[in-house]
Order: C-alpha cells, then structure tokens, then sequence
C-alpha cells in the first residue's frame, strides 16, 4: 500500500463511517486530510477512515454461494 503522502494531488477513494468519498488528497495531518470532491472541498478526520486508496486500484475479490444454500431443508 502507498504512504499517504504519496498519495497527495491523486484521485482517491476515502472509505469513512461506511461512506465512500471521491476526490484529489490536498493534504493530510495527524488529525484529517482535505479533499476535492466534485461537490466541493471535504475534511474527513483521521479516526473515522477505514481505507485511503487511489482510484481505480481497488481489486474486488469475487464472491461464491454454493446452490445448496438456497434449497429447501
């Protein structure tokens, strides 16, 4: 995973109180980092982030339900 200042001018994915917020890291402290949404500028404390990530580079892992479990007992 890249370091968070790495990430500074990039487009990036912030997941934070289960919400996904889109935008370009312009800054980041020990405390929040500022970003720029399309709907405008966004602070987002650093105790409520789960996963800082650049755009696009998020991998979902596919997902398999055996058949069985939808049969009747």
């Amino acid at each position: 995973m890249k370091q968070l200042r790495e990430l500074i001018g990039k487009e990036v994915e912030v997941v934070a109180n289960g919400i996904v917020y889109k935008g370009v890291l312009k800054d980041a402290s020990e405390y929040a980092i500022s970003i720029l949404s399309m709907s405008g500028w966004l602070e987002i404390s650093m105790s409520s982030i789960n996963r800082i990530s650049e755009a696009g580079t998020q991998v979902f892992e596919p997902k398999y339900v055996d058949p069985s479990f939808y049969k009747d007992k």
